[in-house]
């Protein structure tokens, strides 16, 4: 008998567990990370960064490390743009993005002891859930895309900081769209 109430305990308390993670966490389910096809889109159109020279290499964000462990030589041969944006709710790369992923795809085969963090960011809207996964997965096109370019899975880590890595905190649009990126966060010393 108690057997029997503990059983109906037990399947009472998974059930609300389920129904607990069945709630919708954002505006749509990211989309699984597929081949990332060339697309004419102003996600990244004027966002393309302000280059090596403007940029912090010790702090991408707030959260997000820095570049570190590299030679002068690979310093010098950073490419210009660190990080790529994202359209809304997209964990898909549009041709500039592309574009950007490419030469810092050129520097790492340039440089095989140089390894590579993506650092996967949303803006501010969304559950915090939804934007780690939407983080995530902005994170995982970018290391797919850099395969695909020939760079070694073996130095590319990633990570996602959903909201919490914020460039900007106005709440606008503009500040929406530089905080949809992925950083690419770079460390010396590989050697696999």
């Amino acid at each position: 008998m108690r057997s029997d109430f503990l059983k109906v305990v037990v399947a009472a308390a998974g059930a609300l567990v389920l129904a607990g993670c069945a709630h919708n966490v954002g505006s749509g389910a990211p989309t699984t990370a597929g081949a990332v096809a060339p697309a004419n889109s102003a996600a990244t159109a004027g966002l393309a960064g302000e280059g090596i020279n403007g940029q912090n290499l010790n702090a991408n964000g707030p959260i997000g490390g820095g570049s570190s462990g590299l030679s002068a030589a690979e310093l010098a041969a950073l490419p210009q743009n660190l990080r790529v944006h994202f359209a809304f709710n997209s964990g898909a790369m549009d041709a500039q993005a592309q574009q950007i992923a490419t030469q810092n795809a050129q520097f790492m085969v340039a440089h095989p002891h140089v390894q590579v963090r993506l650092e996967g960011n949303t803006d501010d809207r969304g559950t915090q859930e939804y934007n780690l996964a939407l983080g995530e997965q902005r994170a995982e096109t970018v290391k797919q895309f850099l395969q695909s370019q020939g760079v070694s899975a073996a130095r590319i880590s990633t990570v996602s900081f959903g909201k919490d890595n914020p460039l900007c905190t106005t709440n606008d649009s503009a500040c929406w769209a530089r905080n949809r990126r992925v950083d690419f966060v770079y460390s010396g010393g590989y050697n696999g």
